[in-house]
């Protein structure tokens, strides 16, 4: 795509903390999109490494880079202060961890330049621990094409991400971030794409998500826990009161199946996880076609088993 004066501003949001030995890849994938009318803001949420400084040296070297010196607030906090100053009409969110295809923007924008009713625009991802140069091969091979906002939740946990997507600002007018919380997406991603009518999506990883040591048992793994019951029972009660009948119906197996990956870890607090399978028992799958209630049955009674199943899945897999 030719660069041309009129092509609108898009906001790159990128919230940073102890991030130092990744954030230049994560910021020169971005300063050297082919899509150049961007406006980057780096959100330097009180990281004790040299990252503001780094953040800082950016600033001097491009004018399109605008920097936010604050207390640590965690990523959501930081989102929502890079929303505050954010001038364009689209905003584009990156984790300073992650790398960009150069090209990425540039795809992304173009269907929404073509058609200016469209609020959201979307790509896939693929993960990556170390050279990123040389994931995606052929870059030249993908198609875009509008769909309905529930066709692209039926895409797994792709659609969740706050990342890999540029969205009209006014999808924001009344939606932040939840500070505080992890898991931020699971209560955020789901309202914006309910306010959407179509959307582009292209079925390209032009965004790199890089997989870094830790796991779900690290620090503060309970509280990850809690904080996704917390937006999956938002989204189910979203859902019901708006008679959204496959959207509900989605939400509840996700509910279920994140309770299916966390039971493992119920001697953490026993009373929460009793208090969960007993919600989940609760809740009424007359709606269920036969595939979907055998599978929530499974994920609810038998939580273990699957398990197993899919660990032996790796085995052979591996």
């Amino acid at each position: 795509m030719e660069q041309v004066k009129n092509y609108p501003l898009v906001s790159v949001i990128i919230p940073v903390y102890k991030v130092e030995a990744f954030i230049r890849e994560c910021v020169d994938s971005v300063i050297n999109q082919s899509y150049k009318n961007l406006e980057i803001i780096l959100v330097d949420d009180g990281s004790t490494d040299r990252c503001p400084e780094i953040c800082d040296d950016y600033a001097l070297k491009d004018s399109r880079i605008k920097v936010i010196h604050k207390e640590n607030g965690g990523l959501s906090d930081a989102r929502n202060a890079g929303m505050k100053i954010a001038t364009a009409k689209y905003w584009c969110f990156v984790d300073s961890d992650d790398v960009c295809y150069e090209k990425m923007i540039d795809i992304l924008m173009k269907p929404m330049i073509e058609d200016e009713t469209l609020t959201m625009s979307a790509c896939t991802y693929t993960k990556f621990s170390g050279n990123w140069n040389n994931i995606f091969a052929d870059k030249n091979t993908y198609f875009t094409e509008q769909i309905e906002p529930l066709s692209y939740m039926e895409k797994e946990d792709l659609w969740i991400v706050a990342w890999a997507k540029i969205y009209k600002k006014d999808l924001f007018n009344d939606i932040k971030y939840p500070k505080g919380r992890f898991h931020e997406d699971e209560f955020t991603t789901y309202k914006l794409l309910f306010n959407s009518q179509t959307i582009a999506y292209t079925n390209a990883p032009f965004y790199f998500y890089r997989q870094r040591e830790g796991s779900i048992m690290s620090k503060n793994s309970f509280k990850r826990i809690i904080d996704t019951y917390d937006a999956l029972k938002e989204r189910i009660d979203f859902f019901s009161e708006r008679n959204e009948r496959k959207l509900y119906i989605i939400t509840l197996i996700d509910f279920a199946r994140h309770f299916k990956e966390c039971v493992q870890y119920a001697d953490i607090n026993k009373d929460f996880f009793s208090k969960w399978e007993k919600e989940l028992k609760n809740y009424s799958t007359e709606m269920f076609s036969i595939k979907q209630k055998i599978k929530y049955i499974f994920f609810v009674w038998f939580p273990g088993i699957c398990t197993l199943i899919r660990n032996c899945k790796q085995i052979f897999i591996n």
